[in-house]
C-alpha cells in the first residue's frame, strides 16, 4: 500500500556548506556579478534551529511543541532540500563535478560517520533511560530492554538527512545534466514569467507526480529491505524531487522568480484542502485516498517552502555578523542538539514539572550550549572542525 508522507519527529539537518558560495560565470545560470543569497543561508539556519523545538517535543507531551512539530512535518525538510539542491548546482558550476563530489563527500560523510559512532548511541541511551526504567549503558548496547521501549529510539535518529545528502551528492552531476537539458529544451530566457500563478501551480503538480512516482518505487522495493531501513529509504525517495527542484530554481532565473513570490491564495487553499482530505479520510483511508493525500501534502510543501523563501527574501537583504555567526554554527548545532536536549531534560526535570515550561527551558539551554560549543570549541580546534563540520584545516596565508 502507498502511504502518505508522515510527519516524523526525528528529522532535519542543514546543508553542511554555507549557501553563500557563489557560482562562477561559467556554465548555466550563473548569478549576476555580485549577487549573493544571504536570505537562503539565513533561512537554512532558521530551519535548523526550528529543529530543536521539533525534537524537544519527543521529551514530554506539550500541545504547543507538538503543533510546532506537526507544522515542521509539512515543510521544514522539503525547504531544506530545496536549498541544498540550489547550493549543489552552484557548487557544480563553480568547481565542476569531480571536485564538487569530493568536497561534498568529505563535508557530509565524515560528520555523518562521527555522529553515528560517537553521538547516536549515547543519545539513544539517554532517550531510553528518560522514557523507560534505566539500565546500564553496556546492557543497552547489548540490546537489553529495547524491544517495546518507549521513546524515539532508532539507529539513525536525525542523521537520515545526511545519508540522503550523501546519496544526492553522488547523483548531483546526473541531475545537473538533466536540469541543463530541460532548461535548454524549453528555453531559459531572462524575461519574467507572465502567468506566475499558473506556472507555480504547474511546479506543484509536477512535484506531486514525482513524489507519487518515488513512493511507488519504494513500495515495489520495500519487501526486499530490512525493516530498519524503511523510513530512511522512503524519505530519501520522497525528498529527491525537492533537491532536484532546488537545482532547477538556480538554473532557471524565471522559475526562481516565480518560486520566490508570495502565492498566498494557493498556500491557503492547499492547506485547507489537506485538512479536508485528512478529515474525510478517517482512520483507515483507502489506497486512492492515500495517494491523493501524498499529492496534496507535496503541493502544501511546495507552497509553504515558497512562502519561506519569500519571507526570507523580505527580511534578509544583506549579510550581517550575527546572521553569519548563527549560520556558521548551524551544522554543529544540528549534530549535537539531540543529545544535549536529553541531557538538559535530565538536569531540569526535577525542578520544572510543567511540560511546556520544561521544553522551553531545555530548548533554550540546548541552543545556547550547542552554539557556544561550536563558537568556542569546534571552530577553534581543527581536528574537531574536520570531524564534525567536514572542514579541512585552513591553510595559512
Amino acid at each position: 500500500m502507498i502511504h502518505a508522507k508522515s510527519a516524523p519527529l526525528v528529522e532535519a539537518a542543514p546543508s553542511p556548506v554555507p549557501v553563500l558560495e557563489q557560482a562562477s560565470a561559467t556554465g548555466c545560470a550563473a548569478p549576476p556579478k555580485g549577487q549573493r543569497f544571504f536570505h537562503l543561508d539565513a533561512l537554512r539556519a532558521a530551519l535548523m534551529f526550528w529543529g530543536i523545538l521539533v525534537h524537544a517535543s519527543t521529551v514530554v507531551k506539550s500541545g504547543v511543541f507538538l503543533g510546532i512539530a506537526t507544522v515542521s512535518g509539512l515543510v521544514r525538510m522539503e525547504a531544506f532540500f530545496v536549498i541544498s539542491g540550489f547550493l549543489a548546482y552552484m557548487l557544480l558550476k563553480k568547481y565542476g563535478a569531480k571536485v564538487t563530489v569530493r568536497k561534498r563527500l568529505l563535508a557530509i560523510g565524515l560528520p555523518l560517520l562521527a555522529a553515528l559512532i560517537l553521538l547516536n548511541p549515547v543519545t539513544n541511551y539517554l532517550i531510553y533511560c528518560f522514557h523507560n526504567p534505566p539500565i546500564s549503558f553496556a546492557g543497552f548496547l547489548k540490546g537489553e530492554g529495547i524491544a517495546g521501549a518507549k521513546g524515539p529510539i532508532n539507529w539513525h535518529l536525525h542523521l537520515w538527512f545526511l545519508i540522503a545528502l550523501l546519496i544526492y551528492s553522488m547523483l548531483a552531476p546526473l541531475i545537473e545534466r538533466a536540469v541543463d537539458f530541460a532548461v535548454k529544451l524549453v528555453g531559459r530566457g531572462e524575461e519574467p514569467v507572465r502567468s506566475s500563478s499558473g506556472v507555480f501551480l504547474g511546479i506543484g503538480a509536477g512535484m506531486a507526480i514525482a513524489c507519487i512516482g518515488s513512493r511507488i518505487v519504494f513500495e515495489l522495493i520495500k519487501p526486499g529491505l530490512p525493516g530498519e531501513m524503511h523510513y530512511v529509504v522512503r524519505s530519501i525517495g520522497n525528498s529527491l524531487p525537492f533537491y532536484a527542484l532546488g537545482m532547477l530554481l538556480f538554473a532557471s532565473p524565471p522559475l526562481r522568480g516565480v518560486f520566490s513570490k508570495l502565492h498566498l491564495i494557493q498556500t491557503i487553499l492547499s492547506c485547507a484542502l489537506l485538512a479536508g482530505i485528512n478529515r474525510a479520510g478517517g482512520e483507515d483511508p483507502g489506497r486512492m485516498v492515500e495517494v491523493l493525500v501524498l499529492a496534496v501534502q507535496t503541493y502544501v510543501a511546495v507552497c509553504l517552502s515558497s512562502l519561506l523563501f519569500w519571507v526570507a527574501g523580505k527580511w534578509v537583504r544583506a549579510e550581517n555578523p550575527v546572521a553569519r555567526s548563527l549560520s556558521e554554527a548551524a551544522y554543529s548545532v544540528y549534530l549535537f542538539h539531540f543529545v544535549v536536549l536529553y541531557v538538559s531534560a535530565f538536569v531540569f526535570r526535577p525542578w520544572i514539572p510543567d511540560g511546556f515550561a520544561l521544553l522551553t527551558v531545555i530548548s533554550a539551554a540546548t541552543f545556547v550550549f550547542t552554539f557556544c560549543l561550536h563558537r568556542f570549541v569546534i571552530r577553534r580546534v581543527p581536528v574537531l572542525e574536520l570531524i564534525f563540520n567536514g572542514k579541512p584545516a585552513r591553510r595559512a596565508k
